[in-house]
């Protein structure tokens, strides 16, 4: 095969990705300094904001003090009033007036005097107002005064025993404020005005006669978020902070054309690596039709490794999940046997039992996800086994007012079909005996050997066995016999879907039998499921299991919640003392605690420590321990590990994990017999 053309494709191939991660990463440089920027101009605001808020509040403190002063202790002499205020204004030349009104808002004393023909009413009456309301210290709006000239005042309050008795107020021109936005190492280019409460100019950079005017003659907002227009049509990014103890924001802008030239140049960059991508991706596309028949055959054989390898994992992680799922249903069992009257225990038992459905039905799931096809699962069942154990749950799909009997010989044949189609086509069949019979009646299951299938339908052939389940009830006309397995029909009063004939007909015949029915109205009906016969051989019985024998402390250790409390319900009673543990490392710690532990059970695919790993560590400091592994589904087993103890497969009974127990133990103590003999070297 000529090398050449695949090295050339590699490397055009290659470069797409480089390319185009350059060009993300140029955008998103840009994108970032775009976001610079944004915050440069947040930041400026809130400077600004903060030196405003320390000059409004020093201006406060200062005009406080006066107020505190006893040259204004009420009745306030006329000349000692001109005589503070002249110092005052000697020290603080902001200061264009200092004024003191009562709270009606009249000026009473001001200096510099008001003219005969003045108004005596304060200006800024908002603020007067409030500061009678609250009797705080407040920062007033910008106001145009009777000159035509803008100011804004701050007041403060003259108290005497708690008391209000007057209003200190000084005006103060806003160049103070005009100059603070140039203090603050402002661009030329950028913008800075300060708005007050009702939205007028205190004062801005380059137009310092707009003071007092609406904030809009300096720049009017566009309606897009954070966009602003100013008077000589320059468009800007705004930011505003609000000042903390007054209504006064600053707001600060940055020309868009700034801003926009980042984002013309990301733009120019995409489109050059668009261009060069575009060129790259037709060269790659032209090699690669040239090497698409040659790398067909190898590329189909490593999609099928993969698939099989990805199948492999999957069956190995599923194989571990449903033997845990078991085995909390075999403790189940077990702990429920044991505590039949124990309400409390077969409860939280089989709150587990539920969980492990919810569990076991998602892992089914992410099966058929993967094979895009349903596995019937199909097995051999022996009826006279199997029915007896769904008693209990086939005596939920009907009620206490009707009587249930199980009648199966013992020289049924066994079957060949799924179980839990089985038993689904048993509740359905139940759920509409018992619809059937509202006050109360007999249901029986019973089943008989078929020689012969074709006795039975034309279409079967073999010998089958006919499971029926007749019941008392109103029975089905002869008009609709013909139509009960039909998709969505349904006699039922209340409307129900009329599916679950429907999904037994298809049990039936997916599992290669057939499903008959029979009824005579008013007198019940009998539908017979005729079922292939399996060819396996009947399970041996067991015969009675003796006693078994467990250690009185015992540590169980796993890593799935639900798995770890089974076995200990399970155990409990058997064992006196259980301790568990969720990790390896939690073990070692629980075994160091309790050093009389007499037993360790331990799961083997674990997070962190592994099951062999915990016990080696076990064996290590402690070899007279025994330890026994049990597992659902383990790679490293798999692979041929030795573990060097007794392994048991979930879902196990008690008696095999006695023995179990037993063989470790006996392993010890062997183990414990042996002397090792270790030669010194010689000095």
């Amino acid at each position: 095969m000529n090398q050449t053309r695949p090295a050339l494709l590699l490397v055009t191939a290659s470069l797409i990705p480089l390319i185009i991660l350059a060009a993300v990463m140029g955008r998103f440089f840009i994108q970032e300094q775009q976001n610079a920027l944004d915050a440069d101009i947040r930041s400026k605001a809130t400077i600004m904001a903060a030196t405003l808020q320390r000059e409004l509040k020093s201006q406060i403190q200062l005009l406080s003090v006066v107020a505190d002063s006893p040259r204004l202790d009420p009745p306030i002499p006329r000349s000692a009033f001109a005589e503070t205020a002249r110092r005052l204004r000697e020290r603080v030349p902001e200061w264009e007036q200092i004024r003191i009104s009562d709270e009606k808002g009249e000026v009473v004393l001001s200096s510099p005097a008001l003219e005969g023909s003045a108004e005596k009413q304060v200006v800024d009456v908002e603020s007067h107002r409030t500061l009678v309301r609250t009797g705080a210290a407040v920062i007033g709006n910008v106001s145009i005064g009777p000159r035509g000239q803008a100011a804004f005042a701050v007041r403060v309050p003259i108290e005497r025993n708690d008391k209000l008795r007057a209003i200190l107020s000084v005006v103060i021109r806003p160049t103070i404020v005009t100059n603070l936005l140039y203090a603050n190492g402002l661009p030329e280019s950028w913008a800075a005005w300060i708005v007050d409460g009702q939205d007028r100019l205190v004062a801005s950079t380059g137009a310092p006669a707009l003071a007092g005017n609406a904030a809009s003659e300096f720049a009017s907002f566009t309606g897009t978020e954070g966009l602003a227009t100013l008077k000589n049509g320059l468009e800007v990014r705004v930011a505003e902070v609000a000042l903390g103890e007054t209504p006064w924001r600053v707001r600060v802008g940055l020309p868009v054309a700034e801003y926009d030239r980042l984002a013309r140049k990301a733009t120019l960059l995409l489109a050059a690596a668009s261009c060069f991508t575009l060129l790259l991706s037709g060269s790659a596309a032209f090699l690669f039709h040239r090497e698409i028949r040659a790398r067909n055959r190898e590329r189909e054989s490593i999609a099928n490794w993969q698939r099989m390898d990805a199948l492999g994992k999957l069956t190995g992680q599923a194989a571990h999940d449903f033997n845990n799922l078991l085995m909390v249903f075999q403790s189940g069992v077990e702990g429920i046997k044991r505590r039949r009257n124990d309400e409390q225990r077969v409860t939280q038992l089989l709150s587990h039992m539920s969980e492990g459905v919810t569990r076991g039905k998602a892992i089914t799931q992410r099966l058929l996800s993967f094979s895009r096809r349903s596995n019937q699962g199909a097995g051999h069942v022996e009826l006279d086994i199997k029915l007896p154990e769904l008693r209990p749950l086939l005596r939920q799909a009907i009620d206490d007012t009707i009587v249930m009997d199980i009648n199966v010989p013992d020289d049924i044949w066994p079957v060949h079909v799924d179980p839990a189609g089985l038993e689904n086509a048993l509740i359905n069949f139940l759920t509409n005996a018992r619809e059937a019979m509202g006050g109360g009646g007999q249901v029986t299951i019973s089943a008989r050997n078929v020689l012969d299938g074709a006795a039975e339908d034309p279409t079967l052939q073999g010998q089958f066995v006919a499971v029926t389940i007749a019941d008392t009830g109103t029975g089905v006309a002869s008009e609709h016999l013909g139509r009960v397995f039909e998709p969505f029909f349904s006699t039922k009063k209340n409307g129900g879907p009329g599916l679950g004939l429907t999904q037994v007909h298809s049990f039936a015949k997916g599992s290669g039998g057939a499903v008959k029915v029979a009824s005579v109205a008013g007198h019940g009906s009998a539908f017979t499921l005729l079922l292939p016969r399996s060819n396996e051989q009947r399970v041996a019985r067991e015969p009675a299991r003796p006693a078994v024998n467990l250690p009185a402390r015992l540590l169980i250790v796993d890593d799935t919640p639900s798995s770890l409390e089974s076995v200990r319900l399970a155990l409990e009673g058997l064992v006196s003392t259980i301790f568990v543990a969720t990790s390896g490392s939690e073990a070692i710690e629980v075994l160091e605690r309790h050093p009389d532990i007499e037993a360790v059970i331990s799961d083997i695919m674990m997070p962190g420590m592994s099951g062999i790993e915990l016990a080696e560590e076990i064996r290590r400091k402690n070899s007279r321990l025994p330890v026994v592994l049990m597992t659902g589904y383990s790679d490293k087993l798999e692979a041929g590990t030795e573990v060097g103890c007794p392994v048991v497969a979930k879902p196990f009974k008690i008696e095999d994990l006695a023995a179990s127990l037993e063989a470790a133990k006996t392993s010890t103590e062997q183990s414990a017999n042996v002397v090792r003999l270790e030669i010194l070297a010689k000095s």
